[in-house]
């Protein structure tokens, strides 16, 4: 008989496990909540724009094509990659420039840092990003250790905002810049360990890449590869409850439905303990280890803005700067409340794929970092959204020169840190589950298999490796080599 499978969350990492799984002969179905499948990574459109509702940039290609070539496929068979010549163009409000291109990395200045940063991929990249973190141990072979000279690097007790400071001390813009990397895993770069000054390191190494037709068609690649496979994706299909008599059965807000062999659950680790695991005994564990200890992420809040109008002075990407970056994550970490002048996120996906916007006009997408939301003071989002998007528009005309732009607006939508709670099931309304605050905030990151249970699995943003899409792909296919090999030993065992 076929391991009968369910997956909980047609996430990214939920369908890549289904696909993998599918593909070696495994029974899967997919329980999703909402009205279509990506998780974070999806789609909205209106009045002829269209937007990527969550990540807008993807880096780490050769994980996808490694996928797809585990699949037994091509991946530009089903999707066009288009590389950025800018990845990102930076603005400060007195009106200091940067792209960041071949050119901007092959600077003195940041060649060096690169140079120290390449030492942590070398180091780390192997044991961490394609292994559980209780497997690390198998990467100490002698062909390696020539990379633990970089040990006192993962192992420093400096943080991001440290090691840039000895690197780009003198210059404030560069370390405003590098120090924005923390935020690529919802964190604050005055408390990240410097080991995760790796992330600039990547983008440089391998780019920044845009997907043809929005990043969403990840999602529905991976849903048709999926159901050529055989899996059986139900969409509308919220699974409430988890019962392990005979197997695993599963609740939903339609059926009853198993018993399945394997549980993978796609869901926020930290809201799916609660919601899920209740009656584990390995959740009063995880209560005090991780939900008591450890900080959410931060969340974010969304505008969705179809603009009449085009500003040939925005790049694909663009970041516009706080004067006081100190002050801006004192407020998300320790205050707990909306910035009062954040760094704003525009990306602007019509530049590179004009058929997203009608003729003459740009989809903004807009993006503000924004507290997680708290027990104790909960901020009324729903009431105050309208009002804070317009603040951000306010200070897009008059800080950075973006006259006209409230007025060439025809269609706006917003998104709040209490619908990501909501509709993606949240922790607190976070991105990415816990930031990576501490010296060991790598090792901190919910087991991919948590101890005691058995054959149920984590994979997703908010588990080992981390948050992001590449690393979100590459839990997938830990999780899925892990179910596989037990599957084989239970096979030889008859």
């Amino acid at each position: 008989m076929k391991n009968r499978v369910a997956v909980i969350g047609a996430g990214v990492g939920g369908l890549t496990c289904a696909a993998l799984l599918a593909k070696a002969g495994l029974a899967v179905t997919v329980f999703e909540k909402n009205e279509r499948v990506g998780g974070k990574l999806n789609w909205l459109e209106a009045d002829g724009y269209t937007w990527d509702t969550g990540p807008s940039l993807l880096t780490m290609p050769y994980v996808f094509e490694g996928l797809w070539e585990k699949l037994g496929r091509r991946l530009e068979d089903d999707l066009t990659l288009v590389p950025l010549p800018v990845t990102c163009r930076y603005r400060w409000t007195d009106g200091a420039v940067i792209d960041e291109d071949a050119a901007f990395w092959e600077r003195p200045d940041v060649a060096r840092f690169l140079r120290y940063a390449r030492g942590l991929y070398d180091l780390s990249a192997d044991a961490f990003l394609h292994h559980p973190l209780d497997e690390w141990w198998r990467q100490l072979r002698w062909r390696n250790l020539s990379k633990l000279r970089h040990l006192p690097k993962i192992a420093s007790f400096r943080t991001m905002d440290g090691v840039v400071r000895r690197f780009f001390g003198r210059d404030p813009h560069l370390v405003q810049l590098f120090n924005r990397f923390a935020t690529y895993n919802g964190s604050s770069p005055y408390a990240t360990p410097a080991a995760f000054n790796i992330i600039p390191y990547v983008e440089a190494k391998f780019g920044g890449w845009y997907v043809k037709g929005g990043l969403y068609n990840i999602a529905r690649a991976l849903e048709r590869i999926c159901l050529e496979l055989g899996v059986r994706i139900l969409t509308g299909c919220e699974v409430q409850a988890l019962g392990g008599i005979g197997g695993y059965h599963l609740q939903t807000n339609l059926e009853r439905t198993g018993p399945f062999d394997t549980i993978v659950c796609n869901q926020d680790v930290l809201t799916a303990y609660p919601r899920l695991l209740s009656e584990h005994p390995t959740a009063a564990r995880f209560q005090r280890t991780h939900l008591e200890r450890l900080t959410p992420s931060i969340s974010a809040f969304l505008l969705y803005l179809g603009v009449a109008k085009t500003y040939p002075e925005l790049s694909h990407h663009n970041i516009f700067f706080s004067d006081d970056y100190p002050r801006e994550f004192h407020q998300l970490f320790t205050e707990r409340e909306p910035l009062d002048e954040p760094t704003i996120y525009v990306a602007v996906h019509s530049k590179d794929d004009p058929e997203r916007a009608p003729a003459g006009c740009e989809n903004w997408f807009v993006l503000v970092n924004a507290p997680a939301l708290k027990a104790d003071c909960r901020v009324d989002w729903p009431s105050m959204a309208q009002e804070y998007g317009d603040r951000i528009i306010e200070r897009l005309e008059t800080r950075f020169g973006f006259g006209g732009l409230r007025d060439a607006i025809r269609v706006r939508r917003q998104f709040t840190p209490a619908n990501f709670e909501t509709r993606y099931l949240a922790n607190a309304g976070s991105l990415y589950g816990f930031a990576s605050h501490g010296v060991c905030a790598a090792f901190q990151r919910p087991k991919l298999q948590p101890d005691g249970l058995r054959d149920f699995y984590f994979v997703g943003g908010s588990t080992h490796p981390g948050g992001g899409l590449p690393l979100v792909c590459l839990s997938s296919q830990i999780v899925a080599d892990k179910i596989l090999r037990q599957h084989t030993k239970r096979r030889a065992r008859g």
